[in-house]
């Protein structure tokens, strides 16, 4: 069971769940008991915390929700950007958007990385309905290589294949990217950019 994120409240559980991942992000998956979390969450947004442990029941349950809510968050954001630019101009456009998210919500996917092998074990359909968000990404990724390959500026066999090696470059930022570290988004942006359209899309550099 899990919250409904369409319900008129869904501002405050957008907060709720940023602060939970936060916690859950410190103490671990299994650090703290559903109660805890939940007191947590409340000292820092004022809900109820009765009404949020009857949202997320288990910490599998809340950490399924992180999970799921910020990969339906990338991915409706990178789906939403119909604007005008050639193949390179829009790819550059979601690199820096997906590094932007990565940023913003680090501890959500730092949070979906540590859920992902418990709920293959334990929730295959929760585990698929992720697998679906990361498929429509590729997706998305494969037709806009696609389009690049047709207008020869992205020299690929297989964009299938590219957009899955490219999803899979854009998923490594979580693992080392911090934002303290002193590389600015705006650097790490130009890094990625340079990585993907030149190195794994192979477009000449101008």
């Amino acid at each position: 069971m899990t919250a409904d994120l369409s319900h008129p409240e869904a501002q405050t559980f957008d907060r709720a769940l940023s602060t939970a991942a936060g916690v859950l992000a410190r103490r671990g998956l299994h650090g703290l008991n559903t109660a805890s979390v939940a007191q947590e969450v409340a000292a820092a947004t004022g809900l109820d915390p009765a009404a949020f442990r009857r949202a997320f029941p288990t910490r599998l349950d809340l950490a399924y929700a992180i999970a799921l809510h910020s990969a339906h968050a990338l991915v409706r954001d990178q789906l939403a950007d119909d604007g005008p630019g050639t193949p390179q101009e829009r790819m550059e456009r979601l690199v820096r958007r997906h590094i932007r998210h990565c940023r913003d919500h680090r501890t959500e996917e730092d949070v979906r990385r540590t859920v992902l092998p418990a709920l293959r074990a334990v929730h295959p359909g929760r585990h698929r309905e992720l697998a679906d968000v990361r498929l429509a990404y590729r997706e998305h990724l494969r037709g806009l290589i696609a389009e690049g390959a047709e207008q020869g500026v992205f020299p690929v066999s297989s964009a299938g294949a590219a957009a899955a090696t490219v999803l899979e470059a854009l998923e490594s930022v979580v693992s080392w990217y911090d934002p303290d570290d002193g590389l600015s988004e705006a650097e790490l942006g130009d890094v990625y950019t340079d990585l993907i359209i030149h190195h794994h899309l192979g477009s000449p550099r101008a």
